[in-house]
């Protein structure tokens, strides 16, 4: 019995272990330099890594990875989880989750001011047998979520694991950073009925162990100004399965080939002034309600004239290795993903409900702490989390990656974003900062992966 309540629990230990971070005080006044307090470093600085961020709770703790690096007026973050302790019902038990918030700041060269953020959502496998489109059509063919888990895993010789891939400086204006995940377990959760959906959930009826997850991000800032964010992504390849507490089970008589599998992203919109486009003609999309195949990258637009700001590349291309071969074997060196905006359920905000005032407290902590504009606009920290904290469940929009072959096979894919900043242009004056706005996106990498977009006029 308690072993059950233990793991129908889970979710709800995740909830209250970041609900002390969101429940923190926020500062009613921010001078440069006070960011040192939280994150053990400076945003002047260059680049670095503090993998030694701990929270402290009554019936656990926590501890979390920053990676920055800051070019002139353009910035990039990440945040993300190491470890979660709970002695909540004194088992000790440890969560490893691949939460990651990765952000860029900056300034078009119009001068308006941008932030970018990405939150991870899930994966998803479906079984291809509806609109002959390899998407994933949901409601219409069984699909499942695959949701990482680091407890009840049913292998005693498995030790999951998480390790940063710290900030370094490749070259004048070229720089990486990342985390790495070794022996993920995941749960396997049906997305094809409410019913099934809470069940598979709650109860580890079928788990999967993923060799590795890899997320790194490379960014390189042209002298032309543009910014290339290159989010070099790896699934590791399917190496175990269990039914239930039964014996192992072969993967490949799970996985079988007509299964793909996509990175299922969230795009929450808070406030207006913002188009979403296709890049090559500029046509305004509009919210799904079905799967909608895209054949072209997705371009945010922000201001009066509608300037654009970012690009997200779908990332067109991606290898297919064999882990089980020594040495490895690359079954297709490129092979060709594709991209949709889904119709939002019911279960998908589920996943991502549990992120909102983590992901919204330190977003605005970073914004706060880095632009003067943002503290101009609002009079806290705790009153731009209450504006951007009220909308995060508002949006219908959600994207897909998809992997048409995979066979559970390990995956390497590299989806690329461009971000035009004024760093090669002469900056316009300060006055001129009133035509901004705040824009606070998501894009790619795996598991949880949630698109958010924030715009805020002064």
């Amino acid at each position: 019995m308690r072993a059950t309540k233990s793991q129908i629990m889970t979710l709800w230990v995740i909830a209250m272990m970041l609900l002390p971070i969101a429940l923190m005080p926020m500062a009613s006044a921010w001078e440069p330099g006070d960011e040192e307090e939280i994150f053990g470093h400076t945003f002047e600085e260059e680049y670095w890594t503090n993998d030694s961020i701990h929270v402290e709770t009554a019936t656990g703790n926590a501890s979390l990875t920053t990676s920055y690096v800051h070019v002139d007026e353009f910035s990039a973050f990440l945040i993300a989880f190491n470890r979660i302790f709970s002695n909540d019902s004194g088992d000790n038990k440890e969560l490893i989750l691949p939460y990651q918030l990765f952000g860029m700041h900056f300034k078009t060269p119009e001068n308006q001011e941008v932030f970018i953020g990405a939150i991870f959502a899930f994966l998803m496998v479906h079984n291809e047998t509806f609109g002959n489109n390899d998407l994933p059509d949901v409601g219409n063919e069984d699909a499942w979520y695959i949701v990482p888990f680091s407890t009840d895993i049913p292998w005693e010789d498995v030790t999951p694991d998480v390790e940063a891939i710290p900030a370094e400086k490749l070259g004048e204006n070229h720089y990486r950073f990342g985390m790495r995940y070794t022996n993920l377990s995941a749960r396997v959760v049906s997305a094809n009925s409410p019913l099934a959906f809470w069940i598979t959930l709650t109860a580890p009826i079928l788990t999967i162990l993923f060799s590795e997850l890899i997320i790194e991000y490379d960014i390189w800032i042209e002298d032309s100004g543009e910014v290339h964010a290159e989010t070099l992504y790896t699934i590791g390849q399917v190496t175990r399965a269990r039914w239930w507490l039964q014996e192992d089970t072969d993967p490949s008589s799970i996985i079988v080939d007509s299964m793909k599998i996509s990175a299922v992203h969230y795009l929450s919109i808070f406030t207006s002034n913002y188009n979403v486009t296709r890049s090559s003609t500029g046509n305004t999309i509009a919210s799904p309600t079905d799967t909608m195949p895209i054949d072209d990258n997705i371009t945010i637009r922000v201001g009066d004239d509608d300037e654009r700001a970012f690009d997200i590349g779908l990332g067109r291309q991606y290898a297919l290795i064999n882990e089980t071969t020594d040495p490895w074997t690359t079954v297709s060196p490129e092979e060709t993903a594709l991209n949709a905006l889904l119709g939002a359920r019911a279960s998908d905000f589920v996943l991502i409900a549990w992120q909102a005032p983590l992901s919204v407290w330190l977003f605005a902590h970073m914004a706060y702490g880095l632009s003067a504009q943002v503290r101009a606009t609002y009079t806290s920290v705790q009153s731009m989390t209450n504006n951007a904290g009220t909308a995060f469940h508002n949006s219908q929009w959600w994207y897909a990656v998809s992997f048409p072959e995979w066979h559970g096979l390990r995956v390497q894919q590299d989806p690329v974003y461009v971000a035009y900043t004024n760093l090669g242009s002469t900056p316009a004056p300060t006055e001129n900062l009133g035509a901004g706005g705040l824009l606070l996106l998501g894009g790619v990498v795996a598991v949880i992966i949630v698109l958010v977009i924030i715009i805020r006029r002064r």
